[in-house]
This record gives structure tokens, C-alpha cells and sequence, in this order.
């Protein structure tokens, strides 16, 4: 039986009507070949808590609307791979609705 490497996501919360401030919550995803950060957040959506909102449309980086910091820096959620623990946080100039999911500019 393959062992399955397991990396941890730390993901910005925020929803205006049940918190009062934004705080990170650790996930643990199990890495399955080549996986993005989407990928990942679609773990945690299915599996772990259905109330994590972020955006999903072309999934090739042509829509842009993904657009996530990760690690920092700003990147396409449907498109950066991930291999290690990492961070995902909304661009800080949009406006948050909940979790990753903001304000179109």
C-alpha cells in the first residue's frame, strides 16, 4: 500500500455574520499526484468543511478570478502547484465576502 504524503494548508476564515474577526484554520490534505492550490481547497470543501468559500470557474488561468495570495504572493489558485505546506489568504485589496471569496475590482 503507497503511502500518502500529507501537507497542511493554513486558509484565511472570514464570515461577517458568524465571526468577529478573520483568523487562519490548519488543513491537512493529502497530496494525490500533481495538485493545485484549488485542488486542495476543493479537498477541504468536500471532505472536511462545506462552508469554505472561494471562487472556481475556467481552471486554467484565463479567468483570473482565483487570484489568492499564497505564501505572500499573489497567485492563481487554479494554477500553482503545491508540493509543501502553504498559506492561502484573499488579495488584500478586495474586499472580503467570506473566506477567499471577495468583491470583483
Amino acid at each position: 500500500m503507497e503511502k500518502k504524503e500529507i501537507i497542511k494548508m493554513s486558509c484565511f476564515r472570514f464570515d461577517p455574520e458568524k465571526d468577529e474577526k478573520p483568523h487562519f484554520e490548519v488543513y491537512d490534505i493529502p497530496l494525490n499526484g500533481a495538485m493545485c492550490v484549488q485542488d486542495c481547497l476543493t479537498y477541504v470543501r468536500e471532505n472536511v468543511d462545506p462552508s469554505l468559500a472561494f471562487f472556481i470557474n475556467c481552471r486554467l488561468g484565463f479567468c483570473r478570478r482565483c487570484l489568492v495570495r499564497i505564501n505572500g504572493k499573489s497567485c492563481l489558485a487554479c494554477t500553482t502547484e503545491v508540493q509543501d505546506d502553504f498559506t492561502v489568504e484573499p488579495l488584500l485589496k478586495e474586499k472580503v465576502i467570506r473566506d477567499l471569496w471577495c468583491e470583483s475590482l
